[in-house]
């Protein structure tokens, strides 16, 4: 029997300003010096002028590529804050990841929060010190700040000889052999001994290598207490157990402009992430029923979608992550989602900025489809003979939001926005209580991206504005009131009688109708039209004209004219009496409130507390997290629509928050009266309909 091609799928993580770019571009070079960029020249993999103007990645970029005989699927990241939902999905079609943490920065550059992203999906890390020749690195401080920020025991498996500039190579501490820069091909190194002054030092490290490995394997660390040494092979095993485990974090390193440790970089991914043909198929069938069965390059074909582009040249492209069976020309696949087939005629891979048509594709590979009819990103596309759903993606509520209007009107921005809510499903669009645009994302950034996205790719100029919160407007005491509508204009007139009482309900009750007429003074056929005045009428209280909630309507009383009277007159009088009794029945704004949850370094919590008491907020409570504190607290709208931005101005980028709507409680009387004067002014409140 053949054996299995090698094959790993990783992602590349970490902090913005971490070097993962620069580091896979590093790696395409070492596999092929065809990819290596001019000297002065920016990212080929950050092609997108948004990418360019900001200097760091905004979506995630599918890489493969070989190297020695090997075939390598590399996600590469963004490590901004708030394109983290794409980490998310990153780690759902890979297998592993990298960490990178720079050795001139640390871990303050966010690390921590792709950290926990690859906890959550419980995947095997490697980190990875970058930027090993930069003037400030510093081996041994990042290692400390490896553990101090991101609360996992960091085990070096290589040790840099010379620091700064004046690296030139590293020790392999499984070898212990010494790897020196070899100028004559970049990645390339010479073999050699251990320097005489690292020796100690290496057998230090060495020994704890040894003890991680041996603790993460049961069988390993009977062996390795009886006194018997392990073999480099028993080692690496331990090695690749603990990775899985996250009981320790392997580190590796390198230097992507120097080309130092790269190629051992990715003999590190081959040691410690599994092999793709391992992962199993995990889902529900059609039915909805579990389904797990092994996976292989000879069983059914699945795979999922997990990034798409819609251009106006290229049309529909897909990129879909092999997660079983082998992808061949002309087959036809089925997508559970929407039951409906998708015949792929040809597909083909990213290699670095190019792509080529490929003839078959197996596990853990990515491939690249063109104009699939109905794909989303998320979707499974499987053998329509042995189907399978895998799990979606999964969806964060989105806590930044911004009103949107375009030159030319909102439908076409919502047309243009549509296609690239298609493109990225963390966006959002929505149509406000006041008929705004909403757009909805995962930060402010995310939000401002997508706007310079609209204008480049579908030429629509766009302005964000905060959106106006969702008042409402309640009663807060009983009333009564008289709703008569006559009019006489010759024949048959109009006329109809209300009397109705309204009392205050809790929060969240909504409105109630209640029928209270004793002896038929209205007659039965017309008690609903009264109810559907009145009905009509919540949209628009008479404080600052927002919808009406909270109470309970109940006629009591009125009279009807057996010629005259009609379901549009009982109407008009309900719509009155209403309006009417609102005036009596102290009406009051009520404004909605944000339900907050924010992690922050402990540091950070002063801050984070002193801002949100200028927010009108109220703190609900505290509790220790990993690496930091989480607070809960209860936030008008209004005050924290710009939360996203202050937040991250007081934590340096580190803190991090959602947000949810909760409920509403009423405004402060001296900014309610504000938010009427400015509504009034604005001609949105309307009057009550004179009796003629």
């Amino acid at each position: 029997m053949p054996t299995p091609r090698v094959t790993r799928t990783f992602s590349m993580l970490g902090g913005d300003g971490a070097g993962k770019t620069a580091l896979v571009e590093a790696l395409l070079r070492v596999a092929d010096p065809r990819h290596a960029s001019p000297v002065g020249s920016s990212s080929r993999l950050d092609a997108e002028p948004e990418e360019k103007k900001r200097n760091f990645s905004l979506s995630l970029h599918p890489e493969s590529f070989e190297e020695g005989g090997r075939g390598f699927h590399v996600l590469d990241c963004p490590g901004f804050a708030a394109f983290l939902t794409e980490v998310e999905w990153a780690l759902q079609v890979t297998d592993g990841a990298l960490l990178a943490i720079s050795a001139a920065d640390g871990c303050h550059n966010r690390a921590e929060r792709a950290y926990d992203a690859l906890a959550a999906a419980e995947l095997p890390a490697v980190g990875v010190v970058t930027r090993l020749d930069h003037e400030q690195a510093d081996f041994q401080r990042t290692l400390a700040d490896v553990e101090r920020s991101l609360g996992v025991k960091p085990v070096p498996l290589q040790l840099p000889i010379g620091s700064g500039p004046g690296c030139r190579g590293l020790v392999d501490l499984l070898s212990r052999r010494a790897h020196l820069v070899d100028p004559r091909g970049f990645g390339r190194f010479v073999d050699a001994e251990v320097p005489a002054e690292l020796a100690g030092e290496v057998d230090r490290l060495r020994v704890a290598l040894v003890e991680a490995a041996a603790e993460a394997d049961d069988e390993l660390l009977g062996k390795y207490l009886e006194g018997a040494p392990l073999t480099d092979e028993e080692v690496a095993r331990g090695l690749a157990a603990g990775a899985r485990a996250r009981r320790f974090l392997p580190v590796a390193l390198t230097a992507a402009k120097a080309g130092i440790g790269l190629r051992e970089l990715l003999d590190l991914a081959v040691l410690l992430f599994p092999a793709a043909e391992a992962r199993p198929v995990v889902g529900t069938d059609l039915a909805g029923q579990p389904v797990s069965r092994p996976g292989g390059a000879d069983a059914p074909f699945v795979a999922q979608v997990f990034k798409t582009t819609i251009d106006h040249f290229t049309g529909r492209v897909d990129t879909l992550r092999v997660v079983a069976g082998t992808l061949r020309p002309d087959a036809v696949l089925v997508n559970p989602r929407t039951r409906s087939e998708e015949r792929v005629t040809h597909f083909f891979r990213t290699d670095g900025a190019q792509q080529a048509e490929v003839a078959a594709a197996g596990p853990g590979e990515f491939v690249v489809l063109a104009k699939l009819k109905d794909a989303h990103t998320g979707d499974t596309l499987c053998d329509g003979e042995a189907p399978v759903l895998l799990p979606p993606f999964r969806q964060h509520t989105r806590p930044v939001a911004y009103a949107v209007h375009a030159r030319g009107g909102d439908d076409k921005a919502a047309a243009a926005l549509a296609r690239l809510v298609e493109e990225d499903p963390s966006l959002g669009l929505s149509r406000s209580a006041e008929g705004e645009l909403l757009l909805q994302g995962m930060g402010q950034a995310h939000i401002e991206v997508t706007v310079e996205r609209v204008k480049r790719k579908h030429g629509v100029d766009i302005t964000l504005a905060l959106p106006s919160p969702a008042y409402l407007e309640t009663v807060t005491a009983a009333a009564k009131a008289q709703g008569k509508y006559r009019r006489q204009t010759g024949g048959h007139g109009q006329y109809g009688d209300a009397h109705v009482e309204l009392a205050p309900l809790p929060r969240g009750a909504g409105f109630v109708f209640e029928d209270g007429i004793v002896g038929g003074v209205v007659p039965r056929q017309f008690i609903p039209s009264v109810e559907k005045g009145i009905r009509g009428a919540l949209a628009s209280g008479p404080l600052a004209g927002y919808p009406v909630v909270d109470f309970k309507a109940t006629l009591v009383f009125g009279s009807y004219h057996d010629v005259d009277s009609s379901d549009m007159a009982f109407q008009v009088a309900g719509s009155m009496a209403f309006k009417k009794a609102m005036q009596e029945a102290r009406p009051i704004l009520l404004e909605p409130f944000m339900q907050l949850e924010i992690r922050v370094p402990e540091e950070y919590v002063g801050a984070v507390l002193g801002d949100l008491n200028g927010r009108r907020a109220r703190v609900q409570g505290m509790e220790p997290a990993a690496r930091g504190v989480v607070i809960r607290a209860a936030c008008p709208h209004a005050e924290a629509m710009t939360y996203d931005a202050d937040l991250r101005s007081l934590t340096q980028g580190i803190g991090t928050f959602t947000m949810a709507p909760s409920h509403h409680e009423a405004v402060p009387p001296q900014i309610a009266q504000k938010i009427i004067e400015r509504r009034r002014a604005e001609g949105k409140v309307r009057g009550i309909e004179e009796e003629r």
